[in-house]
């Protein structure tokens, strides 16, 4: 149980003497809005007994600090990734190498603390199916939209003219975008390098690109 209003203190270490059943009944409070970030693994590797003991745990506290082993292996990974407590996901996707995609996307869009971007460079983040939140409220959450293939072209060109500018640059870049919409933003000031960057962008295009920077290049 949760109990609001009391000091977060971790259990005890000396778990030997206590049964699980006994811990359980240890009145702790756990912060929900804390910082669940990136550590680095120990030059000593943790003793996987004990880490498995605290994967286990009835304790959200000692379920985190086996969430940020890097080493956790494939088992407890699966169990820790549906977990109940919102740390407990976001730190093992934070720290484990193999931190499965539908974790990775549920923990940037349930945390907004600090690092919430480094989630976005996890190894298995997913690109398919982030269209859908094209149009989420938190322009944190449509710019990521951009990583997905399948956004519609009319969306595309919708979200270049997005009220964040960071959505704005992401869908500039999208293959997807109408060639009509790519040619204005080549002549937009604002994000005329993030449309160069398209990879739809035609020979002609970047053929005139390249000649006006080396005109420029020579009028300095």
């Amino acid at each position: 149980m949760l109990v609001r209003g009391k000091q977060a203190r971790r259990p005890s270490d000396d778990r030997s003497r206590e049964s699980a059943h006994e811990r359980a009944a240890i009145d702790y409070a756990v912060p929900l809005d804390g910082l669940f970030l990136f550590r680095p693994g120990p030059l000593t590797p943790p003793d996987p007994e004990a880490v498995r003991r605290d994967a286990l745990s009835v304790h959200p506290l000692l379920r985190r600090d086996a969430a940020r082993v890097h080493t956790l292996p494939a088992d407890l990974v699966a169990r820790l990734a549906v977990d109940d407590d919102l740390g407990v996901r976001v730190l093992l996707a934070q720290n484990h190498p193999d931190a499965p995609a539908a974790l990775l996307l549920r923990s940037f869009l349930e945390y907004t603390g600090h690092q919430r971007d480094r989630l976005l460079t996890r190894p298995h983040f997913p690109t398919d199916g982030l269209a859908v939140h094209a149009d989420d409220e938190d322009p944190a959450v449509r710019a990521p939209a951009a990583r997905d293939p399948k956004v519609p072209p009319a969306a595309v060109e919708r979200l270049t003219r997005d009220p964040d500018p960071a959505v704005r640059a992401a869908f500039a870049r999208h293959p997807n975008l109408p060639p009509s919409r790519l040619a204005e933003l080549l002549d937009d000031e604002e994000l005329v390098h993030h449309a160069a960057a398209n990879p739809a962008l035609r020979a002609p295009a970047i053929r005139a690109l390249v000649s006006i920077c080396a005109g420029s290049a020579d009028g300095e």
